[in-house]
């Protein structure tokens, strides 16, 4: 007899875990109010937007005097005049008198069963900007926390977690996509991959410093009429040599622009470098050809600009 007690209190225990352990959250649905599209799960939500989230809770079974919440991250805002909206309307678990719809928190019973429901919220604006000694970054949310399921006592059993991204860093993200295909669709001769690739790794260090739009300068660097098909490996090498010096002369110019207005004259007296050279390469340009060495004056007076 002490051995079935003690079986059916040690299996009893097992499944508590078991279902402690398991998410009992998950991710049906996700619709961009602001711009009426649907969102593929996995994609990012946007800073400044308004959404409509489906989610489903999976209870995997009944504890008696237990109750679970669905809680909505605090950072959140209403979009309208309630977060919740219950979709499954038979779920025995469900107690009008405990479900505020109003509120970041709903609570239910536990009962074994599945529940799904609407989450209307909106993302603030400044949830991926950061300030810093008069400087503005930002910086994508990785794996934020949006919604919890918190059981009685306090525990978690389901974290629905979602990347959130904003209009200047998508911006960056699809154009480092865009400029990574041109040298392997053949747009870019590819004698020019290895620069191409520091352009690319240089814009990366920019993004990561929180400066998408910064970075998203870098990028533009790399362009078809920047990179003409080379007619000899002279010209080649000095093409390439003329179109680093604008490279590193951006990611220069940013990293001295982002520092105290003390250092403002380092910035210019570097810019200046970086133009007086690509001048040198003009004139050397010139004694082989003369639309390669309009180009270069082309990206002497883009550097001139910035």
């Amino acid at each position: 007899m002490l051995g079935i007690v003690l079986t059916a209190c040690l299996s009893s225990s097992l499944f508590t875990v078991s279902g402690a352990q398991t998410s009992w959250i998950s991710l049906v649905s996700i619709q961009d109010k602001t711009s009426s599209t649907s969102v593929a799960i996995g994609k990012p939500l946007l800073a400044g937007h308004s959404y409509n989230i489906t989610i489903q809770v999976d209870v995997p079974f009944t504890q008696s005097g237990s109750n679970f919440d669905v809680v909505l991250d605090n950072s959140m805002t209403a979009s309208g005049t309630q977060y919740w909206y219950l979709l499954t309307k038979n779920y025995l678990g469900y107690n009008s008198t405990t479900f505020k719809p109003g509120e970041r928190s709903i609570r239910f019973t536990q009962v074994e069963g599945k529940i799904q429901l609407a989450v209307l919220f909106s993302v603030p604006a400044a949830i991926t900007v950061k300030q810093s000694l008069g400087e503005t970054y930002r910086f994508m949310q990785e794996d934020f926390p949006l919604v919890r399921v918190l059981v009685t006592g306090g525990s978690t059993v389901g974290v629905q977690s979602i990347n959130i991204s904003d209009a200047s860093i998508e911006s960056y993200l699809t154009t480092v996509n865009q400029k990574s295909s041109l040298v392997p669709s053949g747009q870019i001769d590819k004698s020019y991959d290895s620069l191409v690739k520091g352009i690319l790794t240089q814009a990366d260090v920019v993004y990561r410093l929180g400066q998408p739009e910064k970075a998203t300068d870098v990028l533009n660097i790399i362009s078809t009429s920047n990179f003409p098909a080379p007619p000899s490996n002279n010209l080649q090498t000095l093409l390439i040599g003329a179109v680093a010096v604008v490279a590193v002369a951006a990611v220069v110019g940013f990293l001295l622009f982002s520092r105290a207005n003390s250092k403002a004259s380092m910035k210019a007296s570097a810019i200046d470098d970086a133009r007086n050279e690509l001048a040198s390469l003009e004139v050397t340009a010139a004694r082989y050809d003369e639309s390669l060495a309009s180009q270069l004056k082309r990206l002497r007076d883009k550097l001139e600009e910035a």
